[in-house]
Order: C-alpha cells, then structure tokens, then sequence
C-alpha cells in the first residue's frame, strides 16, 4: 500500500482491488480500530486516480474484500463510503460520507442500504 502524508483525515493510503469486469481500481482507504473493538473503514472514491470501477458501485465486494483482508468479521465490521469536495459547482461533487449497511450471505456482504452522516457524526465513529 502506498502511504501519502498529504492524505487527510479520512485518507491515509490507496488501497486497490479488482472492479466490475476485473478492471483495476483504486480508491483511498482508512482503518481504524476502534476502542469498542470494532473495525471501521473509511473508502474515498478518488476520482481522476482511480482507473476503474467508483467506491459506489462496487461498495459490497469492497468491504468484503477489506474486512476479508483485516481479517475482521461482518458484526465488528463498519464501513463508510467518503465522496471528497471536488469544488465544483455540481453538488454531487460536494463531500459527503455515507454509513453503507449490507446483508451478509455467509460469504460476503449483499444489497447495500446508504445512509447519510454528517462529518461530526463520522469523527465520532472514528473515536468510539
């Protein structure tokens, strides 16, 4: 994994797995493990430095494949999805930060549910 410094707090290296069709992709990813024993992760899509499938539309597969790698189970895993501010006047280019839950078939997660969380609300998970 490469580590960048100028990654922010809800980023601190590239993390790369095998998009729809195989295609290489990347996104950002952060790891915390949290005081209560759960595991959170934080996917950014990157954007222009992702060659492949978006964070979105793969988040069940990737979660799978993170939780799978830390080694971590479905009911201590959390997983957040972070789209950065691109300054843009779109608003779907704004930051926002969803709390993604799934269904876990007994081999990886399925049918994923976005809710939306605030910054404060994603910095409290991180500190729990």
């Amino acid at each position: 994994m490469e580590i960048n410094l100028e990654f922010n707090l809800y980023m601190d290296h590239y993390f790369d797995f095998k998009g729809q069709w195989n295609c290489p992709s990347r996104c950002g990813l952060k790891i915390v493990r949290r005081k209560d024993g759960k595991t959170l992760a934080i996917a950014t899509e990157i954007y222009r430095q992702n060659p492949g499938t978006p964070v979105t539309e793969w988040c069940a597969p990737l979660a799978t494949q993170v939780m799978h790698e830390l080694k971590e189970t479905p009911e201590n895993f959390i997983f957040v999805e972070h789209t950065p501010d691109m300054k843009s006047k779109l608003t779907f280019y704004e930051e926002s930060f969803d709390l993604v839950d799934f269904t876990w078939d007994q081999e990886k997660f399925i049918n994923p549910q976005w809710s939306r969380l605030t910054p404060e609300q994603v910095n409290k998970l991180m500190n729990q």
